[in-house]
């Protein structure tokens, strides 16, 4: 009896073990339909690249025709965000722009960021992906740096530039905010990116960003006292960088302020030889130093285009008289209009 209750218990296990392999299987079959699903329905389609050490997930919008065309890389600013958002009625990307418009010009081009699911719910993950204990993964915390960012761009580029659907058109980068500076760094001698675009950053770095936003705000709030002890904060700073790398090199949150900070977007600009255009808002206060590049450059190709009375994200706020917000309006479309016109210009 002994000996069959075992064995009663063994089988049982062992149906237990079936059944919840079943299960396992059925949701990983209904996680790649969804997936596939959501793909589909933004229009894009999947590539893992494996490289030596690492394996990189990006987006590419599907062919709707063989007609070679430009390929159009956009890298996101900083937060840890899906790379396709769904909701009740449709599955759009992080891109910022109406791409649809767009697709029978260029091939559209996301990379996702490491440690972040692909796709995401809307009113979930649209501030920010957090796991199941509330928590930013810890793969993109330890991946999110200069270096690692610029790592995945680089990867992307040589990938697409030996495709053959993408190979023989010219390959373009664009970056907003954080990836500003992360595209800047992957251009530096890169004769594949045959034009670049950069987005509401300043030139220098978060720190520069940082001493300009506190001396602006001290003008109007009589605060100089105190926002030059701020300002001389952010200098020690960025004087012992070189001395505290070493100090703190295990230091994950440090590795991200260290590599954002050590590095001077236009220093990059001086080793990419190819048109670049700088695009930000009068009102993106940590952007206007960009009104400094031409004095820092000795480039032909560069083109600044500013836009007056928009922020970061290229919003125009509508205040009353008491200082009220009325409404605020967001004009990427308009700007990446602009762009578009410039990229196809055959001479810049």
């Amino acid at each position: 009896m002994t000996k069959l209750l075992k064995i009663n218990s063994q089988v049982n296990k062992g149906i237990q073990i079936v059944i919840l392999c079943f299960f396992v299987f059925i949701d990983h079959i209904y996680s790649q339909n969804d997936e596939k699903f959501y793909l589909e329905q933004a229009g894009f389609y999947k590539t893992i690249l494996r490289t030596k050490n690492d394996t990189i997930i990006y987006l590419t919008t599907k062919q709707k025709t063989s007609v070679p065309k430009p390929t159009l890389v956009f890298v996101q600013g900083s937060l840890p965000l899906p790379i396709l958002f769904y909701d009740d009625i449709s599955t759009g990307s992080i891109i910022p722009f109406k791409i649809d418009d767009y697709r029978s010009k260029f091939n559209f081009v996301i990379i996702g960021r490491k440690g972040i699911p692909l796709i995401g719910s809307y009113d979930r993950d649209s501030r920010g992906y957090v796991n199941e204990k509330g928590e930013v993964p810890k793969n993109f915390i330890e991946n999110d740096n200069l270096e690692y960012r610029v790592k995945q761009v680089v990867s992307v580029v040589n990938d697409l530039s030996k495709n053959k659907h993408f190979k023989n058109e010219p390959l373009f980068v664009i970056g907003h905010s954080e990836g500003y500076r992360v595209v800047a760094k992957a251009a530096e001698n890169n004769k594949k990116i045959a034009k670049m675009v950069c987005l509401s950053a300043n030139p220098f770095n978060r720190i520069a960003e940082s001493i300009l936003k506190e001396r602006f705000y001290s003008i109007d709030r009589d605060t100089d006292d105190q926002s030059q002890k701020n300002v001389e904060e952010d200098l020690k700073d960025y004087l012992t960088i070189k001395y505290d790398k070493n100090n703190y090199s295990n230091n994950i949150k440090y590795k991200n302020w260290l590599s954002y900070n050590q590095n001077l977007s236009f220093e990059s600009f001086k080793h990419y030889k190819n048109p670049l255009l700088i695009v930000y808002g009068t009102k993106d206060i940590g952007s206007l130093q960009n009104d400094l590049l031409p004095f820092l450059l000795n480039k032909k190709n560069l083109k600044l285009k500013s836009y007056p009375n928009y922020g970061h994200n290229f919003e125009f706020r509508k205040i009353n008289a008491n200082g009220e917000e009325l409404e605020t309006t967001y004009h990427w479309d308009d700007v990446f209009k602009d762009i578009v016109e410039w990229l196809l210009l055959k001479e810049v």
